[in-house]
């Protein structure tokens, strides 16, 4: 097992400290790409609306029903946790479809996951491409993200399941890779970005590792 981490004072330091302990986070440093989508109310919503918030992204297939769902599931609870610290105003969840199907299908199956999932529409907006759009938009901004696309089923397609962390300057701090990452680990970079590296205490660390150490014995 890694040495219990010292309190750190930049955002380099917190990361790699917190690289030891979640195996499933990449930290980078690299711009976002744009965007130009509308929610389930088909208001439009850009990446530049984001900007000035601290941004959990991640991107799902409504249809498919294995990965995504669980998914969610992270999403919500991450959602939740940020949401008790204070943090609702500064961090902004953002979910957005892949789907090719029909238009009016996919856009209930968004509301339905909201439903289904309690996610709190005061930071959570759930993005598809305009009626009018060509059918692969969101899998073309899938894709400037970085995720590759494998047919499953006549219709659906699976990629990879990533949730991006983006700072209040649009650029991408971290990905954590799949559904196995400590949702407390996402959350406490969040307010590190939020609320800059002193708001982690040396007691903050020592529950991680205590997490940690309790989940290897």
């Amino acid at each position: 097992m890694p040495s219990s981490p010292v309190f750190s004072h930049s955002l380099e330091d917190t990361e790699e400290e917190l690289q030891e302990w979640e195996r499933y986070a990449q930290f980078i440093d690299q711009p976002s790409p744009e965007f130009s989508l509308n929610n389930t109310d088909s208001n439009g919503v850009s990446s530049s609306d984001l900007e000035q918030s601290v941004v959990v992204l991640n991107i799902i297939h409504s249809r498919y029903q294995e990965a995504c769902p669980v998914h969610m599931n992270l999403i919500a609870e991450v959602q939740e946790r940020v949401n008790d610290t204070g943090l609702r105003d500064d961090v902004e969840f953002i979910t957005i479809a892949t789907d090719s199907e029909d238009f009016a299908g996919t856009h209930n199956n968004m509301r339905a996951y909201g439903e289904n999932f309690d996610l709190d529409p005061a930071n959570w907006r759930f993005l598809y491409r305009s009626e009018n759009e060509f059918v692969d938009t969101t899998r073309q901004v899938a894709e400037a993200y970085g995720l590759k696309f494998d047919d499953v089923a006549e219709g659906v397609q699976a990629h990879g399941v990533v949730t991006h962390v983006i700072d209040q300057s649009g650029r991408i701090r971290a990905r954590f890779h799949g559904l196995k990452f400590d949702p407390e680990h996402l959350v406490y970079y969040v307010k590190v970005l939020a609320e800059g590296p002193e708001t982690l205490s040396t007691g903050v660390w020592d529950r991680i590792r205590h997490t940690v150490v309790n989940t290897f014995d």
